[in-house]
């Protein structure tokens, strides 16, 4: 029996992909990607001079998901070092507006 036969001895026949799930495949590996640098991206263009509005345009979401998200992606990018502390604080203010 080879790695090619069915447990019954049989051999199998080629799995075949239809090309749809290909393209669903590459397509989610492209998001995946996409979505793996966005909240860096998203501080950057906030630290950058872009409003919290443009920002949310850009991404597709409304202000109060884009304060939620930062409020998480902030201390992650914090937390692994991708981002100073004034640079949280900033992107915070940004955000949120100052404290106080």
């Amino acid at each position: 029996m080879t790695s090619m036969d069915h447990a019954d001895g049989h051999p199998t026949q080629p799995e075949i992909i239809h090309p749809a799930v290909v393209r669903l495949a590459e397509g989610t590996a492209v998001v995946r990607r996409v979505m793996a640098g966005r909240p860096e991206l998203v501080a950057q263009a906030l630290l950058g001079g872009a409003t919290p509005e443009q920002v949310a345009a850009a991404t597709g979401l409304d202000l109060i998901e884009l304060r939620t998200a930062i409020g998480r992606w902030a201390t992650r990018l914090r937390q692994e070092g991708r981002l100073t502390e004034q640079g949280f604080i900033d992107l915070v203010n940004v955000v949120f507006g100052p404290a106080g």
